[in-house]
């Protein structure tokens, strides 16, 4: 039984590969998955250089608590420590950190912490 295309391919690939030799289909088979890789690399590239900072330590906050709250941050993402790019998004005046990091060909973020912390013995 002949497989049915993706409904996501645009119809003229839907239509038009059927048509194919085998030899061509894995011809085009691979360089959609060359192209792909290539994609998701630019895109975690362009993640990168969209990052404020490579961020170890945040420098305003303690190197225990930011580690905990790094930590957090990927737990949320479901990610590998190291992944992705620390960036700082500004929101009313205030600097926020994020995890950003591209996945499946889509850009996903992950809140950290505020890049100034609240001291513990301020109040809400």
């Amino acid at each position: 039984m002949e497989p049915d295309p993706p409904k996501i391919a645009p119809k003229y690939l839907r239509e038009g590969l059927p048509k194919q030799s085998p030899e061509t289909l894995r011809a085009i088979a691979g360089y959609a998955n060359a192209l792909a890789d290539y994609k998701i690399k630019q895109a975690q590239a362009e993640v990168t250089a969209e990052a404020v900072d490579k961020i170890d330590t945040a420098e305003q906050w303690d190197e225990d608590e930011w580690n905990r709250e790094l930590g957090a941050a990927y737990d949320k993402a479901n990610i590998e420590l190291g992944t992705g790019s620390i960036t700082v998004n500004q929101i009313d005046g205030r600097g926020y950190y994020y995890l950003k990091w591209s996945e499946n060909g889509q850009f996903q973020s992950q809140y950290i912490a505020p890049v100034s912390p609240k001291k513990r013995n301020e109040s809400n």
